[in-house]
């Protein structure tokens, strides 16, 4: 059974533009990189899974949303950091859909394309209550980044700089 790592992306792997709607404003949070390099070294898969309401908000199209998460895969690829997929729900907070965090749609989707993950032995990485939820609900471990570890949400761990994962999430 193979080990994987839950990504939220705004805010967790890059600067959190309030509805990235440009490939050139992606960047990558301080140690991202390297934190990345050193926990695919120890055997983990990466996937992203993200709320995209901008789409529905009318902040940009489906199609410039999937663009922007190939130029982020794109620059993460030119660094040998390898992401196995990106899921993304592009439905308003406001809507009854099965895909928004904290519903568990996208990784019941992950789960049955990738039947080899072992999510007992996985990690759920986000800034925000959303994805803590998220990964509660899948019997994932959960880490929040957050500079408040007092508002923990009831994660596992609550670290503030990206950097702190490599003390957590083992070989």
């Amino acid at each position: 059974m193979e080990k994987a790592i839950f990504f939220d992306r705004d805010g967790t792997l890059i600067e959190d533009k309030h509805y990235l709607s440009s490939p050139l404003y992606i960047r990558f949070k301080k140690d991202v990189l390297n934190t990345l390099k050193a926990l695919q070294n120890r055997g983990y898969k990466f996937f992203i899974v993200s709320n995209q309401s901008g789409i529905k908000r009318g902040y940009f199209s489906y199609r410039r949303a999937e663009r922007i998460m190939r130029e982020l895969v794109s620059r993460l690829k030119t660094e040998k950091i390898l992401v196995e997929g990106i899921y993304f729900c592009p439905h308003h907070p406001g809507e009854r859909c099965p895909c928004r965090k904290p519903k568990t749609f996208l990784l019941k989707k992950i789960k049955k394309t990738y039947p080899g993950l072992d999510f007992s032995k996985s990690y759920f990485v986000g800034d925000k209550k959303e994805d803590i939820e998220t990964g509660k609900k899948y019997g994932i471990k959960t880490i929040l980044i957050s500079p408040d570890c007092n508002k923990k949400f009831g994660a596992d761990y609550c670290i503030k700089t990206f950097s702190e994962l490599l003390n957590i999430i083992e070989d």
